[in-house]
C-alpha cells in the first residue's frame, strides 16, 4: 500500500485568535517607533485598522529608508586536516585515560604534554605549527 504525505496549513487571525480562510488572510505590515511588524489577519480587520490609521497617515510624512544590509559573516580559517586528526586522537586518548576533555574547544596544555609523554613516537608537528 502506498502512502502519501499531506501538509495542511491552518490560518489563525493574529488579532482575534480565530481561524480564518486562506482567501481572507491579509498579511498586514506596519511600523511603530522604528520597529517593523507583520501579522496575519482577516481582510476586514486589516481594512478597519487601515481606516483608523488613515488620518495619521494623511498627516504624516513618508520616511524612506534603506533596507538593513546583513553584515558579511566572518570567514573561518581553513582547517588543517592533519591537525584535526591529531586533536581527535589526543581527545580520545585523554578520555580513555581518565582526563576530562571537552569534545570541542581548546585542549588543556597539561593533557597535550601527558599525551606527548605517553606517545613519544607520534608526530606532533601539526599541533606545534599552529600553536
Amino acid at each position: 500500500m502506498a502512502s502519501r504525505t499531506r501538509t495542511v496549513v491552518d490560518y489563525t487571525d493574529d488579532m482575534t485568535g480565530l481561524p480564518i480562510e486562506e482567501e481572507q488572510v491579509d498579511k498586514f505590515q506596519f511600523s511603530v517607533d522604528g520597529l517593523d511588524f507583520i501579522m496575519d489577519t482577516d481582510t476586514a480587520i486589516a481594512n478597519e485598522i487601515r481606516e483608523l490609521l488613515s488620518r495619521a497617515v494623511a498627516n504624516a510624512s513618508i520616511q524612506y529608508y534603506k533596507p538593513k544590509v546583513e553584515e558579511p559573516k566572518a570567514r573561518r580559517k581553513p582547517t588543517n586536516p592533519d591537525r584535526s586528526r591529531l586533536l581527535k586522537k589526543i581527545r580520545f586518548w585523554a578520555n580513555e585515560n581518565g582526563k576530562k576533555v571537552a569534545p570541542q574547544g581548546r585542549i588543556p596544555e597539561d593533557v597535550v604534554v601527558a599525551y606527548r609523554t605517553a606517545n613519544p613516537g607520534v608526530d606532533m608537528t601539526p599541533y606545534d605549527k599552529s600553536h
